[in-house]
């Protein structure tokens, strides 16, 4: 181990989850942090997971409690060999699945189809390990610059990679009409029927002190990138649950009529 990796497997990561009803009737959000070396606090290995039930399924509630209670404890049981990180999470990914599909053989059809997205991350010897299925986000924040870190699974972002892949001019395709129309379809969740698409690159990314990581339903989006990194910049004395409570407060002050369920990890590294 370089004397940087050393230094990195000491960092600290604080952490803290929040949500909001929005303007609709249920919550179908869930969202939960699980830390592995240590009860309570900072710790320097934590599993964060945020599902958001899909509002056009019945159950969306339970589908997004059931995949990330299964996701975390799944990943924090596994024995994994280093560099076998990604694997891992897609592992728990499909084993979260797997516990969608028999709640639901379990409930006899009686909550009908249930589905959600999942996006997670997984920090480790002050590494940074994600993995998204569906449309919820996970942000990056470094020297007050935000950044998305991974690919959303719907029509227009689909769309959107398949022009860059084939040279196709994006500024055509997002004007056909299955984009206009059908831009915010989510095309990958966990329906207990399998996962289409994961995005969970293999390679980690290193972690510096003062890092902020965010997972975000996409209730957030009342907001704009701009507006998202203004509630998320480093302010003193502030701490993780603070931030939380920052960027709710920054989508609720958009008084939006439809807002969304809107859900909110934040983790900070120390």
């Amino acid at each position: 181990m370089t004397d940087q990796q050393h230094r990195n497997s000491r960092l600290l990561a604080s952490f803290a989850e929040d949500r909001d009803i929005g303007a609709r009737a249920n919550q179908e959000d869930y969202a939960l942090c699980v830390p592995v070396d240590a009860e309570s606090g900072p710790c320097r290995e934590v599993i964060c997971a945020l599902a958001d039930g899909m509002g056009g399924l019945a159950a969306g509630e339970v589908a997004s409690r059931v995949s990330v209670s299964a996701f975390c404890r799944v990943l924090k049981n596994l024995e994994v060999a280093p560099g076998q990180e990604s694997f891992a999470m897609v592992r728990a990914a499909q084993e979260a699945d797997g516990a969608l599909h028999r709640r639901l053989q379990a409930d006899a059809g009686a909550s009908g189809n249930m589905g959600c997205t999942l996006c997670a991350v997984w920090i480790k010897e002050g590494k940074l390990h994600f993995i998204n299925v569906g449309d919820s986000l996970i942000y990056f924040m470094r020297d007050k610059c935000l950044y998305q870190l991974n690919h959303r699974h719907n029509h227009r972002e689909d769309m959107r990679l398949r022009a860059e892949r084939e040279g196709l001019n994006w500024a055509e395709v997002s004007q056909m009409d299955s984009v206009v129309k059908y831009g915010s379809r989510v095309t990958s969740y966990l329906s207990g029927r399998g996962i289409d698409q994961a995005h969970c690159p293999n390679e980690a990314l290193m972690l510096e002190p003062g890092d902020t990581i965010m997972l975000a339903s996409d209730g957030i989006l009342t907001l704009n990138e701009m507006e998202i990194a203004q509630a998320l910049l480093p302010v003193p004395e502030r701490d993780a649950r603070g931030d939380v409570e920052a960027v709710l407060d920054s989508v609720l002050s958009k008084e939006a009529p439809r807002q969304d369920n809107v859900s909110v990890v934040v983790i900070r590294m120390s």
